[in-house]
């Protein structure tokens, strides 16, 4: 079990240099706040905070306090009338008062930690530890009131009792038969848990035959009988799966994506389908997460890429102002069969600057993998997307770094144009970073006129895609339209 502890150790000090890392940050940014003179919410101390939240990679959002009433923030600029901030879930040892669990005005469907100190607060990006996330072990992050002996949980799922954070520390323990490190840095309020159960301590350690050869009797009978049954239908959708793909049943269809001031095709999504041989239908999203989730992919990118390279040649050659863009997984950044294909196609006659790519900003959060993925792509000459933007609180520091060529803006944006819902504040902000890093804007699921117009009239050069303008489409369809 040494080298388990070890890992589970090793595990743990990661995920307490973030929380350091993202309370030092914290920490600064509301002092810089509170240094700025002036008339709080004025123009200029808007584009001030502004310049300090973009300018930090964990805190997404500042806002401003006059009179315990919420102001301003950086994402929705004047509130008015202002908000009444109730009472915080603890106040920390520095006066910090803390909200650990709110939903944010922004985006009520998301959970955040909100952190105030004098006339400033901050938004912690919900996805900070994302990047951290390693099966099989489990993590906790949670934030420890030891005066009034309270535990607040931010990140992850609660592993441990209260009682063992509140004692504080660092150790590693067995308890309740999971191995378990507990790291509570000195001087901030927060604890770091990384666990492993003992099966799964021994299975990283000796094999999982081994795990299987220590549970006697009965009870590895009905493990072994339990975990066939939980796996047994993703197996079988995997291997539903990876006949249709070997049978060429999957289907690519193409979706419009068109500059908004003239209607004028200039691009078409790629997206996959599939309705196997008993004419059941399996929505995209169910197994393309169980192909991610089994490590296969990559398996789909790679065919979506061949279907292209086979029936949009023509299409491509005979147009090349035309661009096909292709979602990809961030396992496909370590693939060197992704990149061979692509290069195969560039060698077939298709240029590599009418393959796009598209990437979520999940898959980008692992900037070390990411961003030189990003920059061989993009050195090669095909242009890189990033998809569903804004639902991950990206700041202007984080476009930066990755050096994209556009942004694609979600469709949760899209539907507050036209209506009274605070999160169409937060769009020509969005439109606003993509102007100054002259980054390309496509605007997702647009599906009225003044949507429409809303967003040619705001940024030249937008480019939309959505039923207003066409569903996904076969490839002679698709030929047709653009015609």
């Amino acid at each position: 079990m040494n080298a388990a502890r070890a890992e589970a150790d090793l595990y743990a000090d990661n995920l307490a240099r973030r929380a350091e890392a993202i309370a030092r940050e914290t920490d600064t940014i509301l002092e810089q706040a509170n240094n700025i003179l002036g008339v709080a919410c004025s123009q200029p101390d808007l584009a001030n905070l502004r310049r300090i939240a973009f300018g930090a990679r964990y805190v997404k959002d500042m806002g401003r306090l006059v009179d315990g009433r919420l102001t301003c923030t950086t994402s929705l600029g004047a509130i008015n009338p202002p908000l009444l901030v109730g009472e915080p879930d603890f106040i920390g040892d520095r006066g910090r008062r803390i909200w650990v669990n709110q939903r944010l005005i922004i985006a009520p469907d998301v959970i955040g930690m909100i952190i105030e100190g004098g006339n400033a607060n901050a938004v912690v990006s919900p996805g900070a530890f994302l990047d951290l996330e390693f099966p099989p072990f489990r993590y906790s992050i949670a934030v420890v009131n030891s005066r009034e002996r309270t535990v607040m949980r931010s990140w992850g799922n609660k592993i441990v009792d209260d009682e063992v954070l509140i004692e504080g520390g660092n150790r590693t323990v067995d308890h309740e038969g999971d191995l378990i490190s507990i790291r509570c840095p000195v001087p901030y309020p927060i604890c770091a848990v990384a666990a492993l159960t003992r099966t799964e301590a021994i299975a990283r350690q000796s094999g999982f035959t081994v795990a299987l050869a220590g549970i006697g009797g009965a009870a590895g009978m009905l493990f072994a009988l339990s975990a066939s049954l939980l796996i047994r239908k993703p197996r079988t959708l995997i291997s539903r799966l990876m006949e249709a793909l070997r049978a060429r049943e999957l289907t690519v269809v193409y979706q419009p994506i068109v500059d908004l001031p003239s209607g004028r095709m200039v691009s078409a999504e790629a997206l996959v389908r599939w309705t196997d041989r008993n004419g059941e239908t399996i929505r995209p999203d169910v197994f393309v997460a169980a192909a991610e989730a089994e490590g296969l992919a990559g398996e789909i990118t790679v065919y979506v890429l061949r279907e292209i390279e086979r029936s949009a040649r023509s299409l491509l050659q005979a147009n090349p102002e035309l661009v096909v863009t292709v979602n990809i997984a961030a396992a496909d950044f370590d693939d060197d069969n992704f990149y061979a294909v692509l290069d195969d196609i560039v060698q077939s006659g298709i240029p590599a600057t009418q393959i796009g790519i598209e990437l979520t900003e999940r898959s980008t959060v692992v900037r070390e993998v990411a961003i030189p993925a990003i920059t061989r792509l993009r050195k090669v000459g095909h242009p890189v997307y990033l998809d569903d933007f804004g639902t991950g609180y990206s700041s202007l520091s984080y476009l930066q770094d990755l050096g994209i060529d556009a942004i694609k803006i979600d469709k949760a944006f899209t539907d507050t144009v036209g209506t009274d819902s605070v999160k169409v504040s937060i769009t020509p902000l969005i439109l606003e970073m993509a102007r100054t890093l002259r980054l390309k804007v496509v605007v997702e699921g647009i599906e009225t006129t003044e949507q429409r117009d809303y967003f040619a009239k705001a940024l030249p050069g937008c480019r939309g895609q959505g039923w207003l303008f066409s569903r996904p489409l076969t490839l002679t369809q698709l030929i047709a339209f653009y015609e």
